[in-house]
């Protein structure tokens, strides 16, 4: 069996995230990561060393700026828009579904698989997790193949490009023998599924609190008509001059983690926190939910916090 450390107070997490934090930056590989070798690959699930700092700096250096990100603004608005289109189509409907084609592959990752506990039970594979989350691989492995080979072929032919080198460029340029474009597919496939998936439930939960509690709703959209008006759509410039609706979005998060449960940390030495002995190799888990409500965190509330009533109508 495995040892499993489950980490559920803010000051336990900041003793493995910050006292002990290069001791506990290694990744235990949970079955879901094996598919089709993709640890290999990933940046979610890469132990502590120079392919992950690698992976790290691409993705912070040309996608996480804030000159990249201002570039790419008209993109999220356009997406932004689209969404609300669709909503409006829906309506009228019995329900409305935000969810998408990364929706069941983050649903399996996180899903508990027997075989991560009992690793003898590896190769029977009881609960079927890992050939399904192969299918779904699969399929979107020949959705992005399709996009890669078609940007590869402009290149060659230099007709088609986009104006400015998007990340996808960046990550065609970073190509060498310990970047391949097996380590691009994986990549990009995490960014997506990781902010796409994130995103639809955090809104999700975010209209379930706005129904269950109609007077936090009306001030968010007192704040919306009074700073925005009727007459235009909200802009992403437009979101520091809305404090309230600022502390809804985070109430949000404190109260439904978009992962309730983190992905699982490595003790890569035995060591010693908090008066307990880690011992090497332990699966860490930090519970995001339960420290969500660490009465720590929320005695302590954000400006206009205390004006929210999520805390206690869940």
């Amino acid at each position: 069996m495995r040892t499993v450390v489950v980490v559920s107070s803010s000051e336990m997490a900041k003793e493995i995230f910050k006292t002990h934090d290069q001791n506990f930056a290694g990744r235990t590989l949970i079955e879901a990561a094996k598919v089709l070798s993709h640890q290999e690959s990933s940046i979610a699930f890469a132990q502590y060393g120079d392919y992950w700092r690698k992976l790290r700096r691409i993705a912070t250096t040309e996608l996480f700026t804030p000159s990249r990100l201002q570039a790419l603004q008209y993109l999220r608005r356009d997406q932004v828009y689209e969404t609300i289109r669709t909503i409006f189509e829906e309506r009228g409907k019995k329900s409305v579904d935000l969810r998408n084609s990364f929706g069941e592959l983050v649903k399996l990752s996180g899903k508990l698989n027997l075989a991560d506990f009992y690793p003898f039970l590896r190769f029977l594979d009881p609960q079927g997790v890992s050939r399904d989350l192969a299918v779904h691989h699969k399929r979107l492995h020949k959705y992005f193949d399709a996009f890669i080979q078609d940007r590869l072929a402009a290149r060659r032919q230099d007709v088609g490009l986009p104006k400015e080198k998007d990340f996808l460029d960046i990550l065609l340029d970073s190509t060498a023998h310990d970047f391949t474009l097996q380590n691009i597919r994986v990549l990009i496939m995490e960014l997506l599924s990781g902010g796409s998936d994130t995103i639809t439930t955090t809104v999700e939960w975010a209209m379930v609190e706005f129904i269950v509690n109609p007077r936090v709703m009306k001030q968010a959209q007192k704040e919306l008509e009074e700073l925005i008006g009727l007459n235009r759509k909200v802009e992403e410039s437009d979101i520091d001059h809305l404090p309230y609706l600022h502390a809804v979005v985070k109430e949000v998060f404190r109260l439904h983690p978009p992962f309730p449960l983190a992905l699982p940390h490595r003790a890569d030495n035995s060591c010693e926190v908090a008066g307990y002995m880690i011992p090497k190799h332990s699966m860490v888990i930090v519970n995001v939910w339960a420290i969500g409500r660490d009465p720590k965190i929320w005695k302590e509330p954000l400006k206009f916090m205390s004006t929210i009533p999520f805390g206690t109508a869940s």
